[in-house]
């Protein structure tokens, strides 16, 4: 994983962390909401500028937000597993019900 996909992964999580939507986070730092999903995926690279009103947002030091290298907490993957479950069709629920169920037995 590059560090556009490392810096915007982060940033997603900072944002589920906050209990923030796409569109609320894109809201306050100002940008459209599209511009944030490409940014938490990769596509896009926050500025200097850009990544400063993240941090306000957030109410972290820039430094913070630059800590890409970091160990996820749980509430994060779960909230992660969460969206991925809600946003996927009814063939992929059943494929991830199938892979949970053989891994958690």
């Amino acid at each position: 994983m590059g560090i556009k996909e490392q810096l915007g992964s982060r940033i997603r999580e900072l944002r589920l962390k906050n209990n923030l939507k796409q569109s609320e986070l894109a809201e306050m730092v100002n940008i459209a909401t599209k511009h944030q999903s490409c940014i938490e995926t990769g596509k896009n690279y926050p500025s200097a500028d850009l990544i400063e009103k993240y941090a306000k947002a957030f109410k972290i030091e820039p430094c913070e937000l630059l800590q890409i290298a970091h160990e996820k907490d749980i509430n994060i993957i779960i909230d992660e597993i969460n969206a991925m479950i809600k946003n996927a069709d009814e063939e992929k629920i059943r494929l991830i019900y199938k892979i949970l169920k053989a891994t958690c037995e």
